[in-house]
């Protein structure tokens, strides 16, 4: 027992200094450190307690912290293949504790003990009596012991913390799934113990007004005497070269008392947003008294002067529309397992955010402690919450109800003054009863005018909708999950509906597996044993060598397709907004590698921030045009415009468009009438046009566009010359759509043959440009695949202009092809065109490739080579090249295949 000796002697140091420092004020006590500590996955303990289990408990473990940390729970065996395998699984009640002296000093006082972040129920047992049980989801917990500690006397302080599901809410939420953070045991955060004077500040709001630079603030006081208190409350503003005194006198008999001041704050206290994130701390000062006895305590809050309205297409700030350029925040902390409370880590996230361009989170399914809240008021990025509501949660079950019901008060109150604190919505992708989200929505409102509110993101509107977050509107789709080889067309009309629309999780195109992570899950509470899966599978399958090519060309598509679906977003000038899906990797339902950065925040090296903000930011150069592959008989196009949602109209912009070749040598250039671009909008500056008649050779063109040689961006186009006489039969080279008799006989002679069978003719998957949508564990839909390897320098590209992997160059060809299931032929034979297997199955795939076949050559292309040729430039091209090569003495495959294999995927 040295240890609570010693323990209480510290704790009764450090109070008598605070005492002596802060008088009336405030004591509190860090409760961090060492606590005894047990496991009880029978719930054994809470239902049978009593005087001759006040024992101590066996064990002890380091707070704040969780029981992964400590390798306590049950070890797992397993490689789970749907998400990051926690290596210690614990659910069920744990028990933590400490002998605890409270000081005899804090005689007539409140006490409390207050728990930043726990997870899921924390219940307090004082010597062997329960006293206290908090379940909040999104806010600290803060347990009243005030009637059941008596200062002066040690107690034996028991804290349960159960981290089993509660209530029936969805096993998905982000709040405590597996899937993303891990359904951790523990105490995160601050946890202290408190003594306040009985007549204290249980709450403080702010309530900005914009118009006339002032603020409401609105007092809860606490009043525990049972007598008449009078006094006074100080308050003190603070800001960046900014100070403001103010006082009001306050007097009540009452047990709860609501005291509000309407304080003006100056012409000169500035408005907070994304560009200016003015953060201010307002300190209230209680002091007061009831004849014989004073009494005090102190509140602080951060506030902004904003103000948030509903637009008819966009949220309004401070009188302004804004846009907003968003990711889905999933609660993924692999490095932890459960989410950070520190400044450092949600700066870290705030910093990425505007690397990339972004001004908005939303919080899918769960709400970010205070650290987020404080991060994002200082750097001006704007939040989406959610309570820890999915599906079915709406179905009828009053338990659950008034679960939500205190969790939305909860959230409401604890991080409304946060200027950050834009949007809220109860859940994610809500089913069953519609009266009650409705009633969750209407009730919010009533409570907080800070914030716009919105029943359920996506699904079923309710009638007190401020805004929608959404897959679709009545007036069609609102989501972008991939591009197109063009640029002009938008979602606007779509979006022009009688709320501000935010499209719902568009991207979400998969990226194949970098196994190079795996060995960054060393000091993680998880690993990523799937990955382990995936390898083993690919190395089984022949294939371990070209990982790192899988990862690198898909991920360049993946890039590609980002590009394209938020420009698509920033052209639509009636959408509010957007949220991704998201720039970092989903680790859990299946697993879901979509990100340009992996589950740790950390870039996968597959475009740098500077280069994604030139398609994402507050100003984005922007381009209309019709196609991405030209003959060289054509004129390129372009509508050019401009989307600026910066804080200032551009004044006398300089626009100027130019063309390059792969050199960077520009071939032709001009500019655009100069002008005044103004902000808040999407507004088209002009258009120009490119003859391409002095394009004689195939190549890749790049075309841009500036304003004021700032703001740039660019998009590639590839232009070529017609052909005709395509593939042409000669006595060394016969070309045939079948396999018959004339190819196995030309091939026996040591001859070449083409074989161009019609995708319907072949046995095998569809092709399709687009790499697979979020993960092919959850959606076993097409494409199963994702992307393909180009092997660009193999001499059949020699006049096809390529990189290694697909850009819109291949548009028509992919969406005209047949994908080749080639698991049966040599482990040596590789496709030159390379279809990337979805990461769950690893087998060859291909769409063309070349082999020796019964003494002959043979060269195989499953593309169309007949529907709507004079249309498709690209293709025509890969053909001529593919001619100009078998025709070469270049033509030499190298890997003898069977017959058999042959006809095993065609079904002729």
């Amino acid at each position: 027992m040295n240890i609570y000796k010693n323990l209480t002697c510290l704790l009764l140091m450090l109070f008598l200094m605070q005492a002596c420092a802060l008088k009336a004020q405030t004591v509190s006590v860090d409760l961090s450190g060492k606590w005894k500590f047990q496991t009880d996955v029978m719930d054994f303990r809470r239902g049978s307690l009593s005087p001759r289990y006040n024992h101590v408990l066996q064990e002890e473990i380091q707070l704040p912290g969780i029981t992964d940390d400590y390798k306590i729970g049950y070890k797992v065996p397993y490689q789970y293949i749907d998400r990051l395998t926690r290596k210690y699984e614990y659910m069920g009640p744990a028990w933590y504790q400490r002998d605890i002296e409270i000081p005899a000093a804090w005689k007539g006082k409140k006490i409390f003990m207050y728990f930043e972040r726990t997870h899921w129920l924390s219940s307090i047992y004082v010597d062997t009596k329960e006293v206290s049980a908090i379940d909040y989801i999104s806010v600290p917990h803060n347990h009243d012991l005030t009637n059941f500690v008596k200062p002066g006397k040690t107690h034996r302080i028991t804290v349960c913390i159960d981290n089993r599901f509660q209530y029936k809410t969805h096993k998905w939420n982000h709040a405590h799934t597996e899937f993303t953070q891990i359904n951790w045991n523990g105490i995160l955060g601050e946890m202290k113990l408190m003594a306040i004077d009985p007549v204290y500040i249980e709450d403080l709001q702010v309530y900005p007004n914009i118009a006339d630079k002032s603020i409401k603030v609105r007092l809860q006081v606490n009043n525990e005497t049972k007598k008449q208190f009078k006094g006074k409350a100080s308050f003190t503003i603070n800001g960046k070269s900014y100070n403001l005194k103010n006082e009001l006198a306050v007097v009540s008999t009452d047990s709860v008392t609501v005291v509000e001041a309407n304080i003006p704050i100056g012409k000169n206290a500035k408005l907070w947003d994304e560009f200016n994130p003015n953060v201010y701390e307002i300190t209230a000062q209680l002091a007061t008294s009831d004849g014989k006895t004073n009494y005090q305590h102190e509140k602080a809050t951060t506030f902004g002067l904003r103000e948030v309205k509903q637009g008819k297409n966009h949220v309004v700030l401070n009188n302004r529309p804004i846009h907003l350029r968003g990711n889905v925040e999933n609660a993924v902390f692999p490095k932890t397992g459960h989410v950070p409370v520190d400044d450092a880590s949600w700066e870290r996230i705030m910093l990425l955010m505007k690397d990339y361009g972004m001004n908005h989170l939303r919080f899918h399914s769960w709400c970010p402690p205070k650290a987020a809240f404080r991060m994002a008021d200082k750097h001006g990025i704007y939040f989406e919450v959610e309570m820890p509501m999915w599906g079915k949660d709406a179905e009828p079950d009053e338990d659950r109800y008034n679960f939500f019901r205190r969790e939305m008060r909860a959230i409401l109150k604890e991080y409304g003054n946060h200027p950050s604190f834009v949007l809220y919505c109860n859940g994610n992708e809500i089913t069953g009863n519609f009266d009650f989200i409705e009633e969750l929505t209407s009730d919010a409102i009533k409570l907080d005018s800070r914030h716009l509110f919105s029943g359920s993101t996506a699904r079923t509107r309710v009638k007190s909708d401020q805004y929608y977050v959404s897959q679709q509107t009545n007036k069609g789709p609102v989501k972008v999950y991939e591009g197109l080889p063009n640029t002009d067309w938008d979602r606007s009309t779509e979006s022009d509906v009688d709320v501000p629309v935010i499209s719902h999780e568009s991207g979400q195109r998969c990226v194949y597996p970098n196994f190079e992570e795996i060995k960054k899950y060393a000091n993680s509470p998880v690993e990523a044993r799937n990955f382990e899966v995936f390898r083993d599978m690919l190395r089984k399958n022949g294939m371990l060598d070209q990982a790192n090519d899988f990862f690198k060309a898909s991920g360049a598509l993946t890039v590609l397709e980002y590009k394209a679906v938020i420009e698509a977003l920033l052209r639509s000038s009636k959408s509010a907004g957007f949220q991704l899906l998201s720039i970092n990797d989903f680790p859990g339902q299946g697993y879901a590698p979509v990100g340009i950065l992996d589950p740790f925040w950390d870039s996968k090296g597959l475009v740098t921030p500077e280069k994604f903000r030139e398609f994402c930011a507050p100003t984005v150069a922007l381009l209309r045009y019709e196609k991405s592959s030209f003959f060289n008989s054509e004129t390129f196009v372009g509508k050019a415009e401009v989307y600026n949602f910066s804080n200032a109209a551009i004044k006398n912009a300089k626009l100027k468009w130019w063309i390059t070749d792969a050199s960077g040598k520009v071939l032709q250039k001009g500019n655009l009438k100069s002008q005044t671009i103004a902000n808040d909008n999407v507004s088209p500056v002009g258009e120009f046009s490119i003859p391409l008649k002095g394009i004689s050779t195939s190549q890749k063109l790049t075309v841009h566009l500036s304003v004021n040689d700032q703001i740039k961006n660019s998009w590639d186009i590839w232009v070529y010359p017609a052909h005709e006489n395509l593939m042409k039969s000669t006595a060394e080279v016969l070309y045939t759509h079948v396999y018959d008799d004339a190819a196995k006989k030309q091939l026996a002679l040591g001859k070449s043959v083409v074989l161009y069978p019609a995708p319907a003719d072949v046995k095998g998957r569809k092709s399709m440009f687009h790499n697979h949508f979020w993960n092919p564990i959850m959606f076993a839909w097409a494409p199963m695949t994702i992307g393909n390897l180009v092997h660009n320098d193999q001499p059949m590209f020699k006049d096809f202009t390529t990189s290694y992997h697909t850009d819109w160059q291949w548009w028509d060809i992919l969406n005209n092809a047949k994908v080749i299931e080639m698991q049966s032929a040599p482990e040596k034979l590789r496709p030159f065109i390379q279809v990337i297997d979805s990461y769950d199955n690893n087998q060859k795939l291909g769409i063309g490739f070349e082999a020796i076949v019964n003494g002959g050559k043979l060269l195989v292309l499953a593309v169309d080579t007949k529907t709507d040729m004079d249309k498709r430039p690209a293709t025509q091209q890969l053909l001529y090249s593919i001619d100009n090569y078998v025709k070469s003495g270049k033509f030499s495959p190298q890997v003898n295949v069977d017959e058999k294999f042959i006809q095993s995927f065609l079904n002729k």
